[in-house]
């Protein structure tokens, strides 16, 4: 994903989701990409833990007859920061208010990253 299809993507999610507060690109290694909108924490421990979280997850999911994991949501008393992989090398963290349901979240971001060029 570019910086172009990234900001594309950040405007989809903004307009079926308003409370969005903050949205980042990480690669599986926790680097972070892009991101746009309100930074909640330190950029570098976001791509790390982000990507560590993913990483336990898809561990814990495999062992849950082959369950795979679609998403990872973590809650605070303030914000929740969903995690969703985006193809095989990157995922998606969206930053909302922590009572926000984000389980819709999870068919909603598969079908417009699907819709992205390099997913065709």
């Amino acid at each position: 994903m570019n910086l172009e299809q990234f900001e594309d993507l950040y405007a989809q999610l903004i307009a079926l989701t308003p409370d969005i507060q903050g949205v980042a690109l990480i690669a599986n290694e926790g680097t972070v990409l892009f991101q746009t909108g309100e930074t909640v924490a330190d950029e570098t421990i976001i791509g790390v833990a982000g990507a560590a979280v993913m990483r336990l997850a898809e561990h814990i999911s495999a062992g849950l007859a082959e369950c795979n994991t679609q998403e990872i949501t973590i809650r605070c008393h303030r914000h929740a920061a969903f995690f969703a992989a985006v193809g095989a090398d990157t995922l998606l963290m969206l930053v909302l208010p922590a009572d926000t349901d984000t389980r819709p979240l999870v068919g909603m971001v598969a079908s417009l990253t699907n819709a992205l060029p390099h997913n065709k």
